[in-house]
C-alpha cells in the first residue's frame, strides 16, 4: 500500500504535535535507553531472584525494549519473530493466539502450555469460552519494558500456574526517583499509527510514580471479496493504559503496585478456502469449488471472502498487582505479591471464510432481492454476551534468603489462584448447511434463516470455576568456589468445576419449504426453542436427550468436575572452571493440569493432567578481549506423557440422525522431543555488531490412541492432529535469525545513527495428521465395500490425492535505521521494515478436504513499514 500526500501530511501533522507538546520538556541529552551490553551485563529472574544471565543454569532468552521496537514488535504474539523456537498458533485473532516451545502446545480448551506473566504474576484465564482466550498473549503489554524473558522447558517448581513448555516473562520497568518520560509518535503503511507516552515522577523521596499509555491503530492486511462486511479484516486497534506506584513504606519496607487495563477491539483475521474436493456437496463447483477458482482468478495473496455482515474481535482486561517486600535481616526477605484481574472477549467471525450463495444448495429460486448465504462453521457471541469472562484472584507468599557466609540461597512460598466466572459464557453457532439472509445480526431474536430446511442454532452456555494451590521450596547450595548444587520441589492441587446449558433453536415455520416457489422473504424466519427431548444438547450423552426438571442445567456434580494433585521438581548442577564459562545440566518434572470442557457438547467434557520430563545439558560462556562476545548453547531432551490432543468429531446424517460436529480434548498420547538452542553475539569493533540466535527440534509422536465409542450416538468418525510418527503441530525443526548492526560515521554532535539487518529463517512445520487424507479415503472405500457408487469412488480417489500442506518457511528480512539524539538533542528518530521481500506464508494449515469438501488455510503479515519519533524530556 503507498503512502499518500494526505497521509504524510498527517503524519507530519502527529510528529510536528509531538515534538511541540515536549519542547517545553526537553533537555540535555540522555542516556540510550535500552542500549544493549555484553551477556555479563543481562539481568534476569528467570528463578524469581535478580541474577545474571550468564549465572542462570536455565535455557533463556531475552529481549529488551530498545530490540522491541527495531524488530516492530507490538503485540506478544509477535514475539516468535525475534526468538527462535517459540512459536505462536496464529488463528481467529491476535488476541487468541498461543504459545508453543519445544513442540509443547496448547490445544483449545486446554490451559497454557506456556505461561505468561507480567509483573510476576500469570495472566488472567480466558475461561470455558467455545474458542481461546489467548491466557495472555494479547496486545497491549510490549511498551515500557525492561525486557522480555522466555524460559524453554517445563518451569514447575517456582511458577504460579504449572505449565509444560516453559514461561514468558514480561518485566515492566519500574518507577524511579528521577522526573523522565518520552512521547513517541509512528507511522507506516496500511494507515498505521501509533501514539505512546510514558511519565515517571518523584512523589516524594518515600514515592514513585510511573504511568503509560500506549495505543495503536492499523487497517485490515486481507482483502475482503464477498461485499459482506468489511472491506478489510485482520486489522488492528488497540490502547492499553498502565500505573506503576512504589511507597517506602519504612527502612526495610516496600510496596510496589501495577494497575493495568487493556482494550482491543478490531476484526480478527479469515482463513482461505484454496481447495476444494469436488466430490462433496460443500466442495461442488457451485461452492467452494467456485471460490477457489475466484481466488485464483484474483491473483491476490491477500484475498479472503466473509459471509458474516458484523465481523469482530473484542478483549479488554484490567489487572491489579500489589508486591510488598519486607527486608526482615540481611539474610531474609519476606515478599507477598497479590493481584485481581478481569478479562473478557467476545469473538464474532467465519470461522472457515466461506462465501457461498444459497441458491447453490437449494433446489427451488429465491424471490427476486433476497440475498442470502449458506452457513458453515462460525463463531458468535451476542450483544452483551461473551465467549470468554473470568476474574482472577491470586496470592503468593514467599520468602527468600541465604546464610551468613552466602553459600545456600533458598526461597520457599505458598501459592493460592481462584478464577471464577464473571457471567456465563454465550456461544450461539447457526448450524452448517442452513441458508439464512446476509445482514447484520446480534443475537438469537434477528437470525434469519430459511425454514423446513432442518436448519438451527446451537447454543452454549457455560461457566468454569478454577483452584489452583501449591506449595513450593528451592534451594542453591555451593558445594566448593566452582560448583553450585540446585534442589527444588512443588506440590500442586487443580480443581475445575463447570457447568453447561445447551440448547438447540429450530428454524420452524408453515407452510413447508416445498410450497414456496419461489422462496419468499417471510420463509426466512427466527429460530424457536425446540420443545421436549429437541431442547436439550446434553454433555456426554446424545444430542436429542433432555432433563427439563434443572431447564437443560448440567452442573459440576454431573461430570463437570475435574480435581489432580501432582509433584514437580527441579534438580541441577552447574560448574564454573572460569568466571566466564559456566557449565551445567538440569533434570525437571512439568505438569499441566486438566480441566473440565463444558463447551464440548456431547463429547468428552473432562480431561486429565499431561506430564513431561525434561534433561538439559548447556554452557554459557562469555569473553573480552579485541572481539568480544559471548555464546550460550543447550541440549535438551523430553518426554511427554498423556498428550492433551484436541480431536475433531463428525457424523454424517446417514448414520447419526442429528449429525454435526464438534471438537474434543482427549489424553491421547506419548511424545518425545530433543534438539539444541543456541544464541551469542561478536563485536569486532565499535561500528559492527553481529547477533545470532537458533533453535533445532526434533519431536516424534509415539503413541496415539483415540476411542470415541462412548460418543458413537453423535459421533462416527474423528479428524486427529497428528499420527504415530509424525512431529508434533506446531513445532518447525529449525529455527534461526541473524543480525548485523552497523554504527555509521556521522559527527557525534549529531547524535548516533545506526542500521541493522536481520535475516529470520524457520523451516515449515505440520497442523494436522499426515494420514488424515489417505484414512478418510480408506474408511470410505471400506464402508461401501463391493457396492461402492461412482460418487463415493471419485470422492475417495480425490481424497486421497489430496496432500496435507504445511505451515509455509518463514524466510524474512527485516531492516532497521535508527538516529539516536538527532542534532544532540533528546529526540530519536527511526525508519523500520519488516518482510521486506514482501513474502507470503501460511501460518496454520486445517485440512478440512474430507470432512467439508475444502481446506483453509491462515496468512501471515505482508511487508510492514514506517517511521517513529520518540521525543525523551527529564534527566
Amino acid at each position: 500500500m503507498s503512502i499518500t500526500y494526505k497521509s504524510l501530511i498527517k503524519a507530519t501533522v502527529t510528529i510536528s504535535s509531538l515534538c511541540f507538546a515536549t519542547q517545553a520538556f526537553a533537555a540535555d541529552a540522555a542516556a540510550d535507553e535500552g542500549t544493549t551490553g555484553g551477556a555479563n551485563d543481562i539481568i534476569v529472574s528467570a528463578r524469581r531472584i535478580e541474577e545474571r544471565l550468564q549465572d542462570v543454569p536455565i535455557s533463556v532468552a531475552v529481549v529488551n525494549q530498545e530490540q522491541l521496537n527495531k524488530a516492530n514488535i507490538t503485540g506478544v504474539d509477535d514475539l516468535s519473530k525475534i526468538i527462535p523456537g517459540l512459536n505462536v498458533e496464529q488463528r481467529y485473532s491476535s488476541e487468541t493466539n498461543a504459545f508453543a516451545i519445544r513442540g509443547f502446545n496448547q490445544a483449545l480448551r486446554t490451559t497454557a502450555a506456556v505461561g505468561t506473566y507480567f509483573g510476576e504474576v500469570v495472566a488472567p484465564r480466558g475461561g470455558a469460552g467455545a474458542f481461546p482466550g489467548g491466557d495472555g498473549a494479547g496486545p497491549g503489554n510490549l511498551f515500557d519494558l525492561q525486557n522480555v524473558q522466555v524460559l524453554k522447558g517445563p518451569q514447575g517448581t517456582l511458577f504460579g500456574r504449572n505449565t509444560t513448555g516453559g514461561a514468558v516473562i514480561l518485566t515492566p520497568r519500574k518507577p524511579t526517583d528521577k522526573f523522565e518520560g518520552y512521547v513517541q509518535g509512528s507511522y507506516g503503511n496500511f494507515g498505521m499509527y501509533q501514539l505512546q507516552g510514558v511519565l515517571n515522577l518523584p512523589l516524594a523521596s518515600w514515592a514513585r510514580l510511573r504511568l503509560g499509555v500506549d495505543h495503536m491503530k492499523r487497517d485490515g492486511t486481507q482483502n475482503n471479496a464477498s461485499g459482506i462486511g468489511p472491506d478489510k479484516l485482520n486489522d488492528t486497534d488497540y490502547y492499553a493504559l498502565r500505573g506503576s506506584l512504589v511507597l517506602d513504606l519504612g527502612p526495610t519496607v516496600e510496596n510496589y503496585t501495577i494497575v493495568s487495563y487493556s482494550n482491543s477491539d478490531h476484526v480478527g483475521t479469515q482463513p482461505q478456502i484454496y481447495r476444494a474436493n469436488p466430490f462433496t456437496n460443500f466442495g461442488g463447483a457451485t461452492k467452494a469449488g467456485a471460490q477457489v477458482a475466484r481466488l485464483l482468478a484474483s491473483n491476490d495473496p491477500y484475498r479472503v471472502e466473509n459471509n458474516m455482515s458484523n465481523p469482530r474481535s473484542y478483549t479488554k482486561y484490567f489487572q491489579v498487582i500489589n508486591t510488598t517486600r519486607w527486608e526482615a535481616s540481611d539474610t531474609l526477605t519476606i515478599r507477598n505479591i497479590m493481584s485481581y484481574a478481569s478479562f473478557e472477549q467476545n469473538l464474532n467471525q467465519s470461522v472457515f471464510g466461506s462465501n457461498w450463495n444459497g441458491t447453490t444448495l437449494l433446489p427451488l429460486p429465491f424471490a427476486a432481492g433476497i440475498d442470502s448465504r449458506i452457513s458453515t462453521a462460525q463463531a458468535f457471541n451476542g450483544e452483551g454476551q461473551n465467549g470468554n469472562d473470568q476474574r482472577s484472584f491470586s496470592d503468593e507468599l514467599q520468602i527468600q534468603g541465604h546464610s551468613g557466609d552466602g553459600r545456600l540461597q533458598y526461597q520457599a512460598g505458598l501459592y493460592y489462584e481462584h478464577s471464577t466466572p464473571g457471567n456465563p459464557t454465550n456461544n450461539e453457532s447457526i448450524s452448517v448447511g442452513a441458508v439464512c439472509l446476509v445482514g447484520a445480526y446480534t443475537g438469537l431474536s434477528s437470525m434469519r434463516c430459511v425454514s423446513g430446511t432442518g436448519a438451527s442454532v446451537n447454543q452454549s452456555i457455560s461457566t468454569i470455576e478454577y483452584i489452583n494451590k501449591a506449595f513450593y521450596a528451592q534451594a542453591t547450595y555451593a558445594a566448593t568456589d566452582k560448583l553450585k548444587l540446585t534442589a527444588g520441589f512443588r506440590l500442586t492441587n487443580d480443581v475445575t468445576n463447570a457447568t453447561n446449558r445447551s440448547f438447540q433453536w429450530n428454524f420452524n415455520s408453515a407452510p413447508p419449504l416445498g410450497a414456496a416457489i419461489p422462496i419468499p422473504l417471510s420463509q426466512f424466519v427466527a429460530p424457536t426453542l425446540g420443545v421436549g427431548a429437541a431442547a436439550c444438547q446434553v454433555p456426554n450423552r446424545p444430542f436429542a436427550t433432555s432433563d427439563p426438571a434443572t431447564n437443560c442445567l448440567v452442573p459440576s456434580s454431573a461430570g463437570l468436575h475435574t480435581e489432580s494433585t501432582r509433584p514437580t521438581w527441579t534438580l541441577s548442577a552447574q560448574y564454573n572452571p572460569s568466571p566466564d564459562v559456566m557449565i551445567y545440566g538440569t533434570y525437571s518434572r512439568g505438569y499441566r493440569q486438566g480441566s473440565a470442557a463444558p463447551a464440548a457438547i456431547g463429547a468428552k467434557t473432562s480431561f486429565d493432567p499431561e506430564t513431561a520430563d525434561s534433561f538439559e545439558l548447556g554452557a554459557k560462556t562469555s569473553w573480552n578481549g579485541s572481539v568480544p562476545g559471548h555464546f550460550n548453547a543447550t541440549g535438551f531432551y523430553s518426554k511427554l506423557k498423556d498428550y492433551q490432543m484436541l480431536v475433531g468429531l463428525n457424523c454424517t446424517l446417514a448414520v447419526c440422525p442429528a449429525g454435526g460436529s464438534a471438537t474434543s480434548v482427549f489424553n491421547a498420547g506419548k511424545a518425545h522431543m530433543y534438539g539444541i538452542e543456541f544464541d551469542g553475539s561478536l563485536k569486532p569493533s565499535d561500528f559492527f555488531r553481529l547477533d545470532f540466535s537458533g533453535a533445532w527440534v526434533h519431536s516424534r509422536v509415539d503413541a496415539f490412541f483415540v476411542d470415541i465409542t462412548p460418543f458413537v450416538a453423535n459421533f462416527n468418525n474423528r479428524l486427529n492432529p497428528a499420527a504415530i510418527g509424525d512431529p508434533m503441530p506446531l513445532t518447525p525443526e529449525f529455527a534461526g535469525n541473524i543480525s548485523a548492526t552497523f554504527k555509521l560515521p556521522i559527527p557525534e554532535s549529531a547524535g548516533r545513527l545506526e542500521f541493522s539487518a536481520m535475516f529470520r529463517y524457520s523451516s515449515d512445520f505440520s497442523t494436522a495428521a499426515s494420514d488424515t487424507n489417505t484414512s478418510a479415503a480408506a474408511a470410505i472405500l471400506a464402508g461401501c465395500g463391493s457396492a461402492c457408487t461412482a460418487t463415493q469412488l471419485g470422492n475417495a480417489a480425490a481424497i486421497a490425492a489430496a496432500p496435507i500442506d504445511r505451515a509455509s518457511p518463514v524466510k524474512q528480512i527485516d531492516l532497521n535505521l535508527d538516529w539516536k539524539d538527532v542534532g544532540g538533542q533528546p529526540i530519536d528518530l527511526g525508519l523500520f521494515m519488516t518482510n521486506a521481500t514482501d513474502q507470503v506464508t501460511y501460518t496454520l494449515i486445517q485440512p478440512l478436504f474430507n470432512s467439508f469438501g475444502f481446506d483453509v488455510r491462515y496468512l501471515g503479515q505482508p511487508r510492514m513499514f514506517g517511521a517513529r519519533l520518540r521525543v525523551r524530556f527529564g534527566n
